[in-house]
């Protein structure tokens, strides 16, 4: 269905999808409203939405035996002997991990968010409007 979709907005159609699943938002909407309790609390672009990201949280499968890593300016913590979880701020970038981490003779195998992006950013944004109310 989601193929459709994109086929039939790539021929011109506007689509109005409503959804709770917000990785697949994400994955195929370039505006993005975002309603709480009957409130518009945001309605913009999803470039400029996801640009608001402070931080993203990476997880990275290591290879057996690694040496155990160290990554000076970064917050991280070892899930077990072979998962790292680094959390990288917008201005920070994904680079110096993979240097100070080769250094130290880690193998990095595999890479990926430990959370879907425009999720975070809803929670945050929910937070943030009822602190407004309180």
């Amino acid at each position: 269905m989601w193929g459709f979709l994109k086929d039939l907005n790539a021929k011109g159609t506007t689509i109005i999808l409503t959804t709770h699943y917000l990785e697949e938002a994400e994955m195929l909407c370039r505006n993005i409203g975002i309603i709480q309790h009957g409130e518009l609390v945001e309605n913009t672009s999803m470039k400029n939405l996801l640009s608001k990201l402070k931080s993203e949280t990476f997880i990275l499968d290591l290879a057996p035996k690694s040496p155990l890593p160290k990554l000076a300016g970064y917050q991280y913590r070892l899930v077990d002997t072979s998962t790292l979880e680094v959390e990288v701020l917008r201005e920070q970038g994904v680079n110096s991990v993979f240097s100070q981490l080769s250094e130290q003779g880690v193998q990095v195998l595999s890479m990926r968010n430990k959370a879907n992006r425009l999720e975070e950013l809803f929670v945050s944004l929910v937070h943030e409007k009822q602190g407004d109310r309180a």
